[in-house]
């Protein structure tokens, strides 16, 4: 994934082409603004860098030192493995017969569950109370009236 560090990349800020003796005009170029309104440059060689304000000037000093120039870093997640760990399973490539699509540890450590004693259960938000009815207003915007004492505590 990308460095969430502050080094240089494609995607932020303004690249442009320029023409610059020693370099192919195919280069693309960021271009920092000094203090004194004189300009400083880089080209995408200096991707995975930091370029800094110092002594009232940019500058690059040198890789980032959180992804050391490579512009990405390992995925939290698949650990760079490229392969993303199943949320339900937690990547124990197995899931017991227990569990159901609406009961199981990955569903009920969502923020947003909402059981009603009927058995239906929602991914949503209670929009609006008035007295003894409920609106809700699911993740997909769906609107579901119910009454209040139908919605079960949360942490049951």
């Amino acid at each position: 994934m990308d460095c969430p560090g502050p080094c240089l990349k494609l995607d932020q800020g303004v690249w442009t082409h320029m023409n610059v003796p020693g370099h192919p005009a195919t280069d693309l170029w960021r271009t920092f603004v000094n203090p004194d309104r004189s300009t400083e440059s880089w080209n995408q060689g200096h991707l995975g860098h930091v370029v800094a304000m110092r002594n009232g000037h940019w500058e690059d000093t040198g890789p980032c030192p959180i992804c050391g120039g490579a512009g990405t870093v390992p995925c939290p997640v698949c650990k760079g493995t490229g392969i993303q760990t199943c949320p339900v399973c937690e990547g124990k490539k197995y899931i017991p017969a227990a569990w159901t699509p609406t009961d199981n540890p990955w569903f009920n450590r969502q923020p947003d569950v909402i059981r009603l004693k009927d058995g239906r259960v929602f991914l949503g938000k209670i929009a609006f109370q008035s007295g003894t009815h409920v609106t809700i207003v699911t993740r997909g915007n769906e609107v579901i009236h119910a009454d209040a004492s139908d919605v079960l505590p949360t942490h049951q």
